[in-house]
């Protein structure tokens, strides 16, 4: 996939992810999303314990990264769209 591509596709990704937030107007998808990061976030962590190799273990704390982050994100745009704080 082209450089191009891969970034149409992304941002098309991200346009459907904030298309169905918005039409999420009792939170339930958001909440839905969020836990599932949370899940895999933490299930991350443990793996960094018993992981022996170093390179590894950075790969998978900037994974957990990123999972929380996605976390915040999808709060943040579903609070956006909707004017109100989510309630997890």
């Amino acid at each position: 996939m082209s450089e191009s591509n891969l970034e149409k596709s992304i941002f098309g990704d991200m346009a459907n992810l904030e298309k169905s937030l918005t039409e999420d107007h009792s939170g339930d998808k958001a909440r839905a999303m969020i836990d599932y990061f949370k899940v895999v976030a933490e299930a991350s962590d443990q793996r960094v314990g018993v992981t022996e190799d170093p390179n590894d273990r950075k790969l998978i704390q900037e994974l957990a990264q990123g999972f929380r982050a996605s976390q915040r994100i999808i709060a943040h745009v579903w609070e956006t769209a909707h004017g109100t704080v989510l309630v997890h």
